[in-house]
């Protein structure tokens, strides 16, 4: 057998890294992590070492950082988790060869030592810049289609509500629903993200949350005066209780996030939903985008096609450097990104 000997591009002396110093109650504050210096790795037995291009900054984080039970956690002391993009300068790994491009769990740093595994699947950024392939192409992409179009089963003409419509996968799942024929309106936060939804989005309307207050339920009924058919909930909360009245009988609601709700130990109290699940006959799905990876080719495959028929944008904020991903969660969650939000290390 021919031995494989790791190859090793011109690399610098050190790296950069963001770590966990501790868990975080409710949204991650920058005292949670500290970034520091650190040698350059060399590829693991069978890995590669991945110069990071773009490094993704998620509502789910949070959740990640919690000391609450979740699906994914990152220990203290550990590089902050992150799906990546970026380019192989060391390997020890023939499928991933010096200059090949790759989306995978690469964290915030600037060099990723991982394991073949931790590679997602190859990119070609002669198709579209590395952020896109965080978005569009990336997790929020195939989000948006895994809830809208495989759990959904949208039909056209059907009406759709979207909580943080502008958002990094709201903005997809808008642009999906009209490339569908759907009716999708928009929650947003802020009158520049409400006519963001309608002019780049794919959005009928939008409303301004915000500036909606406590009349949020009337102004939802108001949008969508046939009621809603999909409600695909980013936030629960205050916006989710003002739309699950103007929801149809039968209407599927796609849980994909809980980002309004601060903590949940002890459980928020708040209005009760079954009545409405019996006497409307809804279906309420919960999903992680990976529990459906069989079906992620079909969905990339349809996002490349939308793409490049110029029926989905790339809309994203890039933050450079490190120093700036302590507070990128915050950030998030107060909404002041523009699209998906990323950190250039």
């Amino acid at each position: 057998m021919t031995e494989v000997r790791p190859s090793v591009a011109v690399r610098p002396l050190q790296n950069r890294q963001v770590r966990v110093l501790r868990r975080a109650v409710g949204v991650p504050t920058p005292d949670v992590f500290e970034v520091v210096d650190s040698p350059m790795p060399d590829p693991p037995s069978g890995g590669v070492v991945v110069r990071v291009i773009n490094a993704a900054v998620d509502p789910a984080m949070r959740g990640w950082l919690s000391a609450e039970p979740n699906y994914l956690t990152v220990p203290d002391g550990a590089v902050m988790r992150a799906h990546g993009v970026g380019e192989v300068i060391a390997s020890d790994c023939p499928a991933w060869p010096v200059g090949a491009t790759a989306y995978g769990w690469l964290g915030w740093q600037r060099f990723a030592a991982v394991a073949a595994s931790d590679m997602l699947w190859p990119i070609d950024l002669t198709v579209a810049p590395a952020e896109a392939w965080l978005s569009i192409f990336g997790l929020n992409g195939l989000t948006a289609w895994l809830g809208l179009i495989h759990l959904a089963r949208p039909q056209p003409g059907e009406t759709l509500l979207v909580t943080t419509a502008a958002g990094g996968v709201g903005g997809v799942v808008g642009q999906l629903a009209a490339a569908e024929g759907l009716q999708a309106i928009g929650l947003a936060g802020g009158q520049e993200k409400m006519q963001r939804a309608i002019a780049e989005l794919g959005y009928a309307r939008a409303i301004d949350y915000r500036a909606a207050g406590e009349d949020l339920r009337s102004r939802v009924a108001e949008a969508c005066p046939a009621g809603i058919d999909i409600f695909f909930d980013n936030t629960a909360g205050a916006l989710a209780d003002a739309v699950f009245p103007s929801l149809n009988v039968g209407a599927r609601v796609i849980q994909c996030g809980t980002a309004a709700v601060a903590n949940w130990l002890p459980p928020p109290l708040g209005p009760r939903r079954e009545r409405d699940i019996l006497v409307k006959r809804l279906s309420w799905r919960g999903f992680v985008a990976f529990d459906h990876q069989a079906v992620f080719p079909e969905a990339q495959a349809r996002l490349r096609d939308l793409y490049a028929m110029g029926k989905l944008k790339a809309h994203d904020e890039v933050l450079d450097g490190l120093d700036q991903a302590p507070s990128a969660i915050q950030r998030l969650y107060r909404g002041e990104n523009h699209g998906r939000l990323s950190l250039r290390p």
